[in-house]
């Protein structure tokens, strides 16, 4: 037997006694991913047991390495954060020209945005007009490529929120209504949350019918792209604590003295795994 960070990026105990009969497909934290059965290291109720992946069930997190730096994410592309001001485009038919709106935005919240991207982006404003509320912005030159995080950031600004209390933030969420001709961007949308997961950013996205068409809902919990999000967002409001960060930490602690000290856990691959574990970065993802 040998512990081992496998395929998928999960920490598993590869035993050829195990019969490789069936293929399991299961999705935690909106990660994906499929094996045959073997033993892995998974966390319940803030204990780390090793248990077979078909028992895997819900309420268990298994344990995501990475040893990648996620320092790439940082490098902000503000071109694509003006994407996400330009995601609704709209044509006057009395001048012949096209436009920028949020769809749905009210007064009472166009003051609130207004002084955020103030804060921001001192080029930007929503003014009220006949067909609602219009973006008004001097055109930058950059046109570098696409940032998905940027546009991400750009579409929490305008259309989410941060969720979290007393400095301490918990997680982000962000809808989109979509509707006529707009329901084409559900898949640039897909598009844009599998290149995050292809980065190690975990994000789900729910679609929420409604009478014009769906809401398109983006949540996340995931401690690194809140804190790049945290950071960008200072010159609004600061957060001090990431709630998931600080409980992964310590979760990580317990798991390299649960690997060092439990008598199932096979010498083979046994100081290989843990240096990475202690070096690398971890991230817990719950079956629900």
């Amino acid at each position: 037997m040998t512990i081992q960070i496998d395929k998928n990026n999960l920490l598993t105990i590869s035993n050829p006694s195990i019969p490789q009969t069936k293929e399991y497909t299961y999705t935690v934290g909106w990660y994906k991913f499929s094996d045959f059965d073997k033993w892995i290291i998974v966390l319940h109720k803030k204990d780390w047991k090793i248990i077979n992946l078909k028992n895997l069930g819900d309420g268990m997190s298994v344990v995501y390495i990475r040893g990648w730096n996620v320092e790439a994410l940082k490098r902000w592309n503000v071109s694509n954060i003006e994407n996400a001001l330009q995601f609704f485009e709209g044509f006057d038919e009395n001048t012949g020209e096209k436009y920028y709106f949020i769809p749905g935005l009210g007064e009472a919240q166009q003051q609130e945005k207004n002084e955020m991207l103030q804060k921001l982006w001192t080029a930007y404003t929503i003014h009220k007009t006949e067909k609602g509320m219009k973006v008004v912005w001097i055109q930058t030159t950059d046109k570098s490529a696409s940032d998905a995080i940027s546009l991400l950031f750009g579409l929490l600004c305008v259309y989410g929120k941060f969720d979290g209390k007393n400095g301490e933030l918990s997680s982000i969420k962000i809808q989109l209504p979509l509707f006529w001709q707009y329901l084409a961007q559900q898949e640039n949308l897909d598009q844009m949350i599998k290149s995050l997961q292809d980065e190690w950013i975990f994000l789900k996205a729910d679609k929420l019918p409604n009478k014009n068409g769906i809401i398109y809902q983006i949540s996340s919990n995931d401690y690194e792209l809140l804190e790049i999000f945290a950071k960008r967002y200072e010159g609004v409001e600061k957060f001090s604590r990431i709630t998931k960060r600080e409980f992964t930490e310590d979760m990580k602690t317990r798991l390299i003295e649960f690997i060092q000290s439990n008598p199932e856990i096979p010498s083979a691959g046994k100081s290989e795994v843990l240096e990475k574990i202690k070096k690398g970065t971890i991230k817990l993802l719950i079956k629900n």
